[in-house]
C-alpha cells in the first residue's frame, strides 16, 4: 500500500474552505479523504485532505489557489486538451482567425488582384 500523509489547510470562512473541498473534489479527490472542522474559537476552518505522498504537492496547490485561477486553469487544460485531440479542429480555427484579420483590414491595403483582361500593354 502507497505510503500516504496529510496536507492541512486554514481558511477564515466557511465559504472559502467550501471552495477548496469544491476544487479538490472536482479535480478528482475522493470527498471521504477530506476533512473540514470549524475552529474552536469560531474563527475560521481547518482543512484536512489525506493522500498520497506524491500527490502532496498537487493538493496544497489546488487547496490555497483561487477560485478564478483555478477556473481559468481548468479552462486552459480543456482547450489545450481538446487542440492536442483535435489537430483539424486547431487548423480550422487558424484558419478562420486568418480571415477574420483579412476581413478586417481596409481595402486599400488588401492585396489587389487583376485579371488577365485588365492588364494594358
Amino acid at each position: 500500500m502507497p505510503s500516504t500523509t496529510v496536507a492541512h489547510g486554514t481558511f477564515p470562512s466557511r465559504k472559502a474552505a467550501d471552495q477548496a473541498v469544491q476544487r479538490l473534489v472536482s479535480s478528482g479527490f475522493a470527498r471521504n479523504s477530506i476533512d473540514l472542522d470549524r475552529h474552536e474559537d469560531d474563527e475560521g476552518y481547518d482543512l484536512t485532505v489525506h493522500t498520497r505522498e506524491e500527490n502532496l504537492p498537487r493538493v496544497e496547490q489546488i487547496m490555497h489557489q483561487s477560485p478564478t485561477g483555478f477556473t481559468l486553469q481548468r479552462a486552459a487544460s480543456g482547450t489545450f486538451q481538446t487542440m492536442k485531440s483535435n489537430p483539424l479542429l486547431l487548423l480550422g480555427a487558424g484558419v478562420l482567425a486568418g480571415l477574420a484579420v483579412y476581413s478586417l483590414l481596409p481595402g486599400e491595403e488588401r492585396p489587389q488582384r487583376r485579371s488577365r483582361h485588365a492588364r494594358r500593354r
